[in-house]
């Protein structure tokens, strides 16, 4: 009887020091593991490569960015994004129209790579608008009636964003680097 209850305490010592030392081990592998972790919502800036012209756009595309500053790990040991690497962002158009409506464009998702070649995508929530004209085509209109109601189909400008603006982007999923 002896000898069980002492495999029982020897067994019950081991069990106790197992739970002890087994969060610890598994802290630091998760802590290992955002080493390498590009976490979603983290932000990164995105700077246009080239002009953007509305006017000279179809309804939807893409146009070239560039990241600009260094991206890091979530623990802050690492760069996942280095500086100047090559992004794309989607952009769609909402056309002017007539009766001086301005045209407009969003900036909805955009995708760069990471150091070891993964892509990552991003949201973008922008909106730019041209320029309306509602106000010159009511002028006109009440002043020169009727024949100033012509001037409905004075159309609004669209928008114009220049080479080197720039855009906050946030990353969507987690990516894990190798």
């Amino acid at each position: 009887m002896k000898s069980k209850d002492l495999w029982e305490r020897i067994m019950s010592c081991v069990l106790i020091a197992a739970l002890m030392f087994a969060p610890l081990q598994s802290m630091s592998q998760s802590l290992k593991g955002q080493k390498n972790l590009l976490e979603s919502g983290t932000q990164m800036v995105l700077r246009l490569n080239e002009n953007f012209n509305g006017a000279d756009k179809t309804e939807s595309g893409t146009i070239t960015a560039k990241v600009e500053t260094d991206v890091y790990s979530s623990d802050g040991s690492q760069v996942i994004i280095k500086a100047g690497t090559p992004a794309n962002i989607d952009y769609s158009i909402a056309p002017n129209g007539s009766w001086g409506k301005a045209g407009k464009v969003c900036f909805t998702n955009a995708y760069t790579n990471t150091i070891d070649n993964k892509q990552v995508p991003l949201s973008l929530s922008t909106c730019e608008k041209g320029g309306s004209k509602l106000g010159g085509v009511i002028v006109l209109s009440v002043l020169f009636f009727p024949i100033g109601l012509f001037s409905g189909f004075m159309k609004g400008s669209m928008p114009k964003i220049q080479q080197g603006a720039t855009f906050t982007a946030t990353v969507m999923q987690n990516v894990a680097v190798d």
